[in-house]
Order: structure tokens, then sequence, then C-alpha cells
């Protein structure tokens, strides 16, 4: 067998594993089927739990292996999330917004393990479209100690637009320390333009978050994104997994009785022959409104520019069942690329941008229209 470990080196255990273990991206349930793996079985799938069992095993090479690609898969995928604000005048942020205005010492804590591997410059890319790429160089247990460096990139955009003059902040990021840089990044620029006279204090920003919805309305929302997009970029073909939990708020009914006590989050697969309309939990509305569905997993077929083929993208609130939950944002994140045989371009990360870019256009379209539907509704009582 081909182990990617060098077994020159050794594996981390003990309180060396507790950094992977802790990150966002390797979740409860991939915990729990790690244990249930070595024949240990707990009720509460809960990182209080489990973390302390594994760190007090010695992980075989397979196993950390594993964890190593679970890592690597959900932090390669690129991930955006948009916020927004209004925008108090006329002037393009190319005169407002300093090419150096974010300082990297503003943007490391103490404790990062990481350092800035390119400058932090913001870039034009219309008068009122600025751009800040960068990467950043992690030191990583996750790989073997001769090589425990990873790169990653995140990216900022903003850019004012002309139709409703609302500055739109496109946060694109591949990790958690990108993720958490971006929202330095951010803030810095949306202090400066409440310094500016830009945006208004009075203003709320805008983000599309959880509790925006009911959970019927959450259904709808998100289940209408299994369409074509609006610009003619994505053919919507397949819903691949989608995520649902019980509403502990609510009295289940007699037939979803089951879900109540330790169920957390139920993980309905259509890979396996039964499509999603098939599922009764999905397909009956009754069940919408004391469910949750926190995620769905898509395919699309899309034709952008010179790239074509077929891509997962994955869609919602990644952290709504976790107890020790961060924040409930929506967040979009292209899982994977197949590129088509006739596709004149295979480059990776631009395809995913584009494709990010349709499915953002396709997010706000449906959102708007789930409050249209909200408002009629509440007019009509």
């Amino acid at each position: 067998m081909n182990d990617s470990i060098n077994t020159d080196t050794l594996l981390p255990v003990g309180e060396r594993l507790k950094p992977l273990l802790n990150k966002s991206c390797i979740s409860e349930s991939d915990m729990k089927a790690l244990l249930a793996e070595r024949g240990v079985y707990i009720g509460d799938s809960n990182k209080r739990l489990s973390i302390p069992i594994l760190t007090l095993s010695i992980l075989s090479p397979k196993e950390f292996e594993k964890l190593q690609e679970l890592q690597k898969t959900k932090e390669d995928s690129l991930k955006t999330r948009i916020t927004k604000t209004k925008s108090q005048s006329d002037n393009n942020l190319n005169n407002l917004i300093p090419q150096d205005l974010i300082k990297k010492d503003e943007l490391l804590d103490e404790y990062d393990c990481f350092d800035f591997d390119t400058d932090l410059s913001f870039n034009m890319d219309t008068p009122n479209k600025l751009v800040l790429d960068y990467a950043i160089i992690r030191e990583d247990v996750t790989k073997d100690w001769a090589n425990n460096k990873s790169r990653y990139t995140g990216r900022v955009e903003v850019e004012k637009t002309s139709t409703d003059s609302m500055i739109c902040f496109n946060n694109e990021y591949t990790s958690s320390e990108t993720e958490t840089i971006n929202k330095k990044i951010i803030k810095s620029v949306s202090n400066h333009l409440l310094t500016e006279g830009e945006i208004s204090s009075r203003e709320d920003t805008f983000e599309i978050t959880s509790d925006k919805f009911n959970n019927n309305q959450r259904f709808a929302f998100m289940l209408q994104l299994a369409n074509d997009s609006p610009n003619g970029y994505l053919f919507f073909q397949a819903v691949k997994n989608i995520e649902i939990g019980p509403d502990k708020t609510f009295t289940m009914p007699d037939n979803a009785k089951w879900m109540e006590g330790s169920v957390k989050n139920i993980i309905i697969n259509s890979e396996k022959g039964e499509t999603l309309e098939n599922v009764e939990y999905i397909s009956d509305k009754q069940y919408h409104d004391f469910l949750i569905l926190r995620q769905v997993q898509s395919q699309y077929q899309f034709n952008i520019g010179a790239a074509k083929g077929k891509c997962i993208v994955e869609y919602g609130f990644p952290h709504y069942f976790r107890s020790h939950a961060r924040n409930n944002f929506f967040e979009v994140s292209v899982r994977k690329i197949y590129f088509a045989r006739d596709s004149k371009s295979e480059n990776i990360r631009n395809a995913s941008r584009a494709i990010l870019k349709e499915f953002q256009a396709m997010v706000q379209q449906k959102y708007e229209r789930v409050l249209e539907i909200q408002s009629d509704d509440t007019a009509s009582i």
C-alpha cells in the first residue's frame, strides 16, 4: 500500500493532536464516525466528549490520513459570504480607500501560527471595485513533520453598485484563518468609510443569516436554490445531500418522535438511489415547521466563459447545529469541479470564483422572492 504518511516521522498524539481536532472543518460527526470505526460509541457527539477520547488514543497512519483528507478537502474549497451596506455619496471607492489601508500588524494576534506570504495592498479593478488578494503560510500539524507548512489564500472585494448605491463586501476564504483575517479587513474598511462619511452608523449592515427565516421559509429559500441560475450559466442537475435536524422548541408529531432526545442532525444522501422528492420529511411541507434545514449539496452543469463541466455546490448555515456555534451566516462553497473534455480552461480557482459569483446572484434573487411571499402572506392576514 502506498502511504502518503512519512513513516520516518512521528504522528501527532495527545496535546499535539488537539489543534487539528478543534478545527471547525473537522466536525463532531466526523469524530463520532472515527470513534465508531474503533468500536467506541458515544451518545452525544459533542467535541467536549470526543476530543479527550481521541487525544488519549494513538491514531493509526490510516486514521490520521483520513483526518488530513477531511481538512484538506474542506479547506481547499473556495467559500464566500456577502455583506452589504448603504452608500451615502456618489464618490468613487478608489478615491476613498487608500491602497495601503490594511496593515499587517493589525491582522496578527500573539498566538497566531501563520504569517503573510504576500503584501496587503488593494488593487483597482474599476473605480468602484477594489480587490485585495493575499496568501498566508501556516504551520500545519496535519502534515508530516518534514513538511509541515501549508499555504492558504484569501480575497476581499469591495464594490459599489450603481443600480442601488450599495457597498458590497465579497468575503472569499479557504480556511478558518483567512476567514478571520477577512473579517478584520472588512471591519477596517468599514471603519474607514464611516470616518469618510461614505456609510452611516444608522444604516445596518445586511447579511443573510438563519434568524431571518422561520423554519418553513428557510426550507423554501434553500430548496429554491436547487434550480438553474438567472443568467443561464448554471444548470441544476440533482441534489446530492441534504442535512436536517429537529427544532427542539417544537413538539415532534407521532411519526417523528424518534428525532427527539439525542438526535441532533440527519444527513440524507440521494446518491444511494432515493431522490429527495421521495423523502417524506422533504417533500411534505407539514414537516418544515418543526425541522431545521442546515445545509444542501447540489450538482450543477456550468458553462462560463472558457470553462464548462459539472460542479458540486454546498450551501447553507454550516454552524447551525453546533452548541459552540460562532455564527449563523449563510455560506456557499464549491466542493468539487469536473471539467468537460471540451472545456478550454481547467483553472479550478477561476472556475470556482465564476461559479460562486453566478450562484450568489441566484441567492439574492431567491432571498428577495421569499421576502415577497412573506410580505404578501402578512398583508393577506
